[in-house]
């Protein structure tokens, strides 16, 4: 079918606030509620997730030059940032809507995440980077991509680690315990980005082969953790996309944030809007 509708047809916005772990899941529920709703997701061509993912024109997205799409939407907001709202979704699809503001649950895309998976394919000159980092490291070791296990460690410290409303750092004991679980599988590789170089050095198990990322853009060190095969998440959106783009075996943080904080308000009593399923909790 034809990508290009009417003027007059409607359409589902976005509402981007944040950086890029924020930007993905706008993105990525804004298309969920598109395809429920059978309109289409305007992107703007200028819109930083178009300048870092190959994004394509299908039943469900349209990437415009003006997002003049947009210019009458009317606002549909959620009730938590990090739970699963379904009034969001309580919309008649024949006036355009934007949905917003951070939409980071899984369950407003499950439906469509294999043309989720097809949209964020990284742009060229990102994923070039991200190859020649892990092919740097192979080559330290003289081996090949066939005869190891790369696991991608991501270590988000930096800004949240005096914040006060209410996040928690993945602890050293997390990492301990998630390392000592990939250290099971065949010749692993572990490869680690982070905003805490010191802390990760510091505190990252040396049982095996550990190698750390630094010098690059957010976007590069993402592409770096999509391109392994299983990935050691810490806190955040950021790495939640970075363990959910590789598509293998990913662990999480299970306290993301401090009971009775603003944070925790955001998820669902349990979390399990937020974390993916069949991800390990630790």
């Amino acid at each position: 079918p034809s990508t290009t509708r009417s003027p007059s047809a409607s359409y589902i916005c976005p509402t981007f606030t944040g950086r890029l772990g924020n930007n993905l899941f706008q993105f990525a529920s804004g298309y969920g509620i598109a395809a429920s709703k059978n309109v289409q997701f305007v992107i703007g061509e200028g819109d930083n997730i178009n300048k870092i993912f190959k994004l394509k024109a299908d039943n469900h997205l349209i990437v415009s030059k003006t997002r003049r799409e947009c210019a009458a939407a009317k606002f549909r907001g959620e009730g938590r940032a990090s739970g699963f709202d379904p009034n969001v979704l309580k919309f008649k699809a024949d006036t355009t809507h934007r949905v917003g503001n951070f939409l980071q649950s899984w369950k407003y895309f499950h439906n469509v995440s294999s043309d989720i998976r097809g949209q964020l394919k990284f742009r060229d000159h990102i994923q070039t980077k991200a190859d020649s980092t892990i092919n740097g490291f192979l080559k330290k070791y003289n081996t090949t991509r066939e005869n190891v296990t790369v696991i991608g460690i991501h270590v988000r410290r930096g800004d949240m680690v005096n914040h006060g409303f209410g996040y928690q750092v993945a602890t050293k004991e997390y990492f301990e315990k998630a390392v000592a679980l990939f250290n099971n599988y065949s010749s692993p590789l572990f490869v680690v980005c982070t905003n805490d170089l010191a802390w990760s050095k510091a505190n990252i198990p040396k049982s095996s082969k550990v190698e750390f990322v630094s010098g690059n853009s957010p976007e590069v060190d993402m592409a770096v953790m999509a391109s392994c095969d299983h990935v050691i998440t810490s806190v955040g959106s950021y790495g939640w996309w970075a363990g959910w783009l590789s598509n293998g075996t990913v662990t999480y943080y299970k306290w993301p944030a401090r009971e009775g904080s603003g944070l925790r308000s955001a998820y669902s009593s349990d979390y399990m809007d937020y974390f993916y399923p069949h991800w390990i909790g630790l």
